[in-house]
């Protein structure tokens, strides 16, 4: 459980489980059912500033005079040139080529990166990390630990995220001192935070990372703001919408057999350096035009269609 979970709890969630946790799967109003709620809510982050919380997503420190080799190597897309005080976007293949997950990656210091994951493949992540570093690249300089439990996080997103937010730390967040993918530092309500300015939802959107134990504090100082701002909660079925609405991968489309190309992100892969994936993901098979394709399907009327529903057509 995170540590805003008891919060999501006394304020009506309906909760589902997500990985190894249990999170908020929407916050129905009086009367709603799951898609009522969840096109509410997503319509609101829209329209004004949600908050959802992803203190879930696997959070690993990399560190050592060689994490930036590493990086280079387990993502598709270059980190050797990412500067102190920038985040990147990247996605890993495994070794036969599919994609394995994806997630940002923040540059702390000179040998220093924050990585997130995925919080179904958190785990994994870190396993196999541990395992490239103790077999095949044994000469790397670089430790991979799990911080996941040590920080909460919190993503608010919306056209009002950037007032809510330099309302409560007095800081100046325009494009010109946070532009897109950069991260500052922070306090809200007295509590030292890191900001990284990174959008999942397609709206102006935030990342919000502090000490586990002081989650709470941040997520109940966040929805006290001053009603203009009309700041409400979502839950994972929302996010996951808003995501789909504006073309960013879901999590159900990382599931071991889609490739790059089935995802739209071929042109993220590099083409000047290796990476753990990079011969196999070319194998004539993947490009044979009757293998499965990754399609969107618009439903006509109130029909509902759940996940892993079989359709006929």
């Amino acid at each position: 459980l995170s540590t805003i979970h008891g919060w999501h709890e006394e304020n009506g969630a309906e909760m589902i489980d997500a990985g190894m946790w249990l999170r908020p799967w929407y916050y129905p109003a009086i009367g709603e059912n799951i898609n009522d709620a969840y096109v509410r809510e997503a319509a609101h982050v829209r329209e004004h500033v949600g908050i959802v919380d992803v203190s879930t997503l696997g959070k690993i420190a990399v560190q050592g005079p060689d994490a930036a080799e590493f990086l280079n190597r387990v993502y598709v897309n270059g980190f050797k040139t990412l500067p102190v005080g920038k985040l990147r976007y990247g996605v890993m293949l495994r070794e036969d080529g599919f994609v394995f997950d994806d997630g940002a990656t923040a540059r702390l210091g000179d040998d220093d990166y924050f990585m997130t994951t995925t919080t179904a493949n958190a785990a994994k992540v870190l396993a196999r990390a541990e395992y490239l570093l103790q077999t095949a690249w044994r000469d790397l300089k670089v430790h991979v630990t799990s911080v996941t439990d040590q920080w909460a996080a919190i993503a608010i997103a919306g056209p009002k995220s950037r007032s809510v937010l330099s309302d409560l730390t007095g800081t100046d967040l325009g494009n010109d001192t946070l532009p897109n993918n950069h991260f500052t530092h922070v306090k809200i309500a007295g509590v030292a935070c890191r900001l990284h300015r990174m959008s999942y939802s397609g709206e102006l959107a935030y990342e919000l990372y502090a000490p586990a134990k002081r989650g709470r504090t941040i997520w109940e100082t966040l929805i006290a703001v001053d009603a203009s701002y009309q700041l409400k909660p979502y839950g994972l079925e929302a996010m996951g919408t808003l995501r789909i609405e504006k073309g960013h991968i879901a999590g159900s489309e990382i599931e071991g057999r889609t490739t790059l190309k089935d995802l739209g992100l071929e042109g993220l892969a590099s083409g000047k350096k290796p990476f753990v994936g990079s011969v196999l993901r070319k194998r004539p098979v993947l490009e044979d035009a009757m293998r499965p394709s990754l399609v969107g399907l618009e439903i006509a009327g109130d029909i509902g269609a759940r996940a892993g529903s079989l359709l006929y057509g």
